[in-house]
């Protein structure tokens, strides 16, 4: 259980749903020090997965942040939270059902419930969602770290987290909603150049083929940002790319929900608007 402040450093509790896909947006963002996933606002001491899963705990799915308030606001920390859910949503978040899924900011301190009503305010008063915004504003009361094979899970296992968030309903419903909301921070590409921000784009290539370097060529010359997926390494990546496309080779081009065989210029281009 830790809610402590350290040091420099402070910490911020959400719960998002599935954390498996709450991670990597605060993990790439300038000023978070660690991102873990864990269990928050429930009953039971160090509940495991399994007893959280059946709803008796009321534990909600979470991930702890710490980070330097020098160098990122608490702000910038609820906004990344926010593009990451339906927080208009009262029975989960998209695939997922059941309390343990259900969306909340816990605050640590009186600043960070003042932020925190204010954002949800602002985000209630914009009219960007039909429903009133659910997610409940609550005070940190513990948070137990999850079981080890939860942390970091997109970068242990990489093809079933792209599988799960896309089939989940999530990632579409960011991309309809934010637009150019991502789980990965802009860089700087290898022109030196800062990217341009797009939808989300996966490369799925294999090893010496002329087709997949054509494609990042491409993609790296308008400054759009990707990740690449080796197909012949990975067998979930392969059957996600035939369910998609009914396509097995090399290259296909996922940009947002679309799925493009083969180095095919024009509808890269107009998938990225």
């Amino acid at each position: 259980m830790d809610g402590q402040q350290s040091g420099n450093l402070k910490k911020a509790t959400f719960a998002g749903g599935c954390f498996w896909c709450m991670q990597p947006p605060f993990r790439m963002v300038e000023g978070v020090v660690d991102v873990v996933s864990g269990y928050a606002g429930g009953t039971k001491e160090n509940p495991t997965y399994e007893e959280v899963s059946s709803g008796t705990t009321g534990h909600l799915e979470a991930v702890q942040v710490t980070y330097d308030p020098g160098k990122v606001s608490y702000d910038t920390l609820l906004d990344t939270f926010w593009k990451q859910i339906d927080p208009s949503d009262t029975g989960g978040q998209f695939a997922d059902r059941g309390s343990q899924y259900h969306t909340a900011i816990f605050y640590h301190d009186e600043e960070q419930k003042r932020l925190a009503e204010a954002s949800k305010k602002r985000l209630d008063e914009s009219g960007k969602f039909a429903r009133p915004v659910a997610t409940e504003i609550r005070p940190f009361v513990n948070f137990y770290p999850a079981e080890e094979y939860h942390q970091d899970y997109d970068k242990k296992n990489p093809a079933r987290y792209h599988q799960y968030k896309v089939l989940s309903g999530r990632e579409r419903f960011i991309d309809k909603v934010w637009g150019n909301a991502r789980d990965a921070s802009p860089s700087v590409n290898r022109r030196g150049e800062a990217p341009v921000v797009h939808r989300v784009v996966r490369v799925y290539s294999t090893p010496h083929c002329t087709g997949c370097r054509a494609v990042k060529e491409f993609l790296e010359a308008r400054g759009v940002e990707f990740t690449e997926v080796d197909l012949a390494a990975n067998e979930e990546a392969r059957n996600l790319v035939v369910s998609k496309t009914g396509y097995l080779g090399s290259p296909v081009v996922q940009i947002g929900d679309e799925f493009i065989p083969g180095f095919d210029p024009k509808k890269m281009q107009k998938a990225l608007g």
